[in-house]
């Protein structure tokens, strides 16, 4: 009786794309002003420091 049964396979899964990642939000409007401000403190500490003259 079993040599009559048919066996189901199931199909295998095709795997999903990857998500498109979200965009980004906008842009905070003190970042451009903390990066200046970071930038001119990089440049006050080099300049005391003696590596420029």
């Amino acid at each position: 009786m079993s040599d009559n049964v048919v066996k189901f396979r199931v199909p295998p899964k095709k795997p999903e794309p990857p998500q498109p990642k979200p965009p980004r939000g906008p842009m905070p409007n003190w970042l451009p002003f903390a990066v200046l401000f970071a930038l001119a403190l990089a440049i006050y500490f080099v300049s005391q420091s003696g590596f420029i003259g």
